[in-house]
C-alpha cells in the first residue's frame, strides 16, 4: 500500500467507474467514499495465468529463483485484512495462502504461514514479517528528492509537510469534483439489481450489483474521451495551475539560490505554461483522432504483440452509496518477438469494505522500531534484523544494494567534479 492509498485507488478507478449510464451509481460511490476514508477491509489478491513464464518472457535469461518463488506464491494468492483510519494512515496484514514454494526456496520457515505486517503512518511505511526483529522502514519525509540534495538545500520539515498536505488535499478535492461530473458511457455496464452481501464481520447488507466489462477497444475509447474532456475542462486547468504554483513554491523553498517570485508571478507563469500544454495536447488529439480510430489502434497494438485485454469488474454499492464489495479480474495476452507463443497473465482481486466511520484502531510502531535503507548502509550488520529464513531479507538486501549503487555514483561524480574544477 501507498500512504495515499485511497487517493491512488480513486484516481486509478476514474476511467472505470466515473461514468454515465448503469455505472453512475459506482461513480457516486467513489465521490461518497472520499469523505469517508475510515473503514476496515478484507480480501484476496492473486496473480493469474502463466506467471511462471513471465521472467523469461521479459528477457531474463537466468531468472532469480527466489523472485520466481515469490511470483509463484502470489499466484497461489494472498489474503489481506486491515484498517484504514484516513488517507494517510492504515494497517494491513498479508498472509500467503500457500507458502510451500517459499519454504522450498529458503524464503520462509517456522510453524506460522508466511505473512507480513504493513503499517502506513503519514510519510512512513513500516513492513515486517513475524521472523524479523525490526521493521523495514520507508520514510518519504527523509527522501533526498524531497528534502534537497545536501544540508544547505534542505527544506524545513514542517514547511515540507505543509506543502505535502496542501497537494494531497488539492488532489482529493479535484478527484471528487471531476469524478462527479465525468460523463463517459461504458459500452458494457449492467445493473443486476439488489443482492445481499455478507461482510467479514457477519453483517448482511443489501447492495446494488453493477458489472462492467472492458476490452482493449473500450480502453482506447475511454482514453480519448478522457483526454479530450480533460483538455476542455476548466476544473482540470485550475487544478494543474494550482498544483504547479505549489510545486514552484516548494522548489523555491528547497533551492533559495534560484530566487523568489510573488504568488501573482507564479500563477501567471503557471497559467501560461498550462495553457500552452493544453493547446498542444488538443492539437495532438485532433490530429491523432483523424488518423487513428480505436479499431486501428487495437490493430496496431496486435501487430506489436499486444493480443488481448479483458477486464471484468463487479461493484456492490449499499443504500448509503458506499462500495461494500468489489471484484476485479484483469487478463492481458501479449507476445514479444522472442516469444514462440502468446503469454497470458492477470491479476484478480476481491475486497470487502465495512465499518465505515468506525475502523479498528491499532498501534503505530515507534520510529526506532524500523530500519531504513540508509540505516542498513551505515551498519551492514543490521541486515541480520531480517531473518535469512524470511522473504523480507530479500527486499532489504535489494534496497541496500540500491543505496550502495547510488553512493558509488555520487562518489564517482564527486571525483570527476573535483578533477575538472580549476
Amino acid at each position: 500500500m501507498w500512504k495515499k492509498g485511497s487517493a491512488l485507488l480513486l484516481a486509478g478507478m476514474l476511467l472505470l467507474t466515473g461514468c454515465a449510464g448503469e455505472a453512475s451509481l459506482v461513480r457516486d460511490s467513489i465521490v461518497a467514499s472520499i469523505d469517508k476514508p475510515n473503514y476496515d477491509f478484507q480480501g484476496t489478491l492473486k496473480l493469474t495465468g502463466d506467471v511462471e513464464k513471465l521472467p523469461a518472457a521479459l528477457g531474463e535469461t537466468a531468472p532469480d529463483k527466489q523472485g520466481q518463488a515469490i511470483l509463484s506464491a502470489m499466484k497461489a494468492g494472498v489474503t489481506l485484512k486491515g484498517s484504514q483510519l484516513d488517507v494517510k494512515n492504515a494497517k494491513v496484514q498479508l498472509e500467503v495462502n500457500d507458502d510451500k514454494v517459499l519454504r522450498d526456496n529458503n524464503l520462509w520457515t517456522g510453524d506460522k504461514k508466511a505473512s507480513v505486517e504493513l503499517v502506513v503512518s503519514d510519510d512512513k511505511v513500516f513492513v515486517k514479517s513475524p521472523l524479523d526483529s525490526k521493521y523495514l522502514l520507508i520514510d518519504a519525509s527523509t527522501s533526498e528528492a524531497l528534502t534537497g540534495l545536501n544540508e544547505n538545500e534542505q527544506v524545513n520539515p514542517a514547511k515540507l509537510k505543509e506543502f505535502q498536505d496542501k497537494m494531497n488535499q488539492l488532489t482529493l478535492d479535484f478527484i471528487k469534483k471531476y469524478v462527479g461530473k465525468y460523463g463517459y458511457k461504458l459500452a458494457d455496464a449492467k445493473n443486476l439489481g439488489i443482492e445481499t452481501v455478507t461482510l467479514p464481520n457477519g453483517e448482511k447488507v443489501e447492495a446494488t450489483h453493477v458489472t462492467v466489462k472492458i476490452d482493449a477497444k473500450e480502453l482506447v475509447k475511454m482514453f480519448f474521451f478522457t483526454a479530450n474532456d480533460a483538455v476542455a475542462s476548466q476544473d482540470v486547468k485550475t487544478f494543474a495551475i494550482d498544483m504547479m504554483v505549489l510545486t514552484n513554491s516548494l522548489t523555491e523553498e528547497m533551492f533559495p539560490d534560484l530566487g523568489k517570485t510573488t504568488e501573482a508571478e507564479k500563477r501567471a507563469n503557471a497559467e501560461a505554461t498550462i495553457n500552452e500544454i493544453l493547446k498542444e495536447a488538443k492539437a495532438w488529439l485532433d490530429e491523432t483522432g483523424k488518423v487513428y480510430t480505436p479499431e486501428k489502434i487495437v490493430e496496431e497494438l496486435k501487430k506489436e504483440g499486444f493480443h488481448n485485454l479483458a477486464w471484468n469488474l463487479d461493484f456492490y454499492v449499499d443504500k448509503n452509496k458506499m462500495p461494500v464489495h468489489q471484484k476485479s479480474d484483469l487478463n492481458v495476452t501479449f507476445q514479444s518477438p522472442e516469444m514462440k507463443q502468446p503469454l497470458t497473465v492477470g491479476l484478480y482481486a476481491d475486497q470487502y469494505a465495512y465499518n465505515f466511520g468506525k475502523a479498528t484502531k491499532y498501534d503505530v510502531p515507534a520510529k526506532d522500531a524500523g530500519l531504513t535503507a540508509e540505516d542498513l548502509y551505515k551498519d551492514e550488520k543490521a541486515i541480520s534484523n531480517f531473518s535469512d529464513k524470511g522473504f523480507m531479507r530479500h527486499f532489504a538486501q535489494s534496497m541496500l544494494d540500491d543505496v550502495k549503487w547510488q553512493k558509488e555514483l555520487e562518489a564517482e561524480w564527486a571525483e570527476e567534479t573535483k578533477a575538472t574544477t580549476p
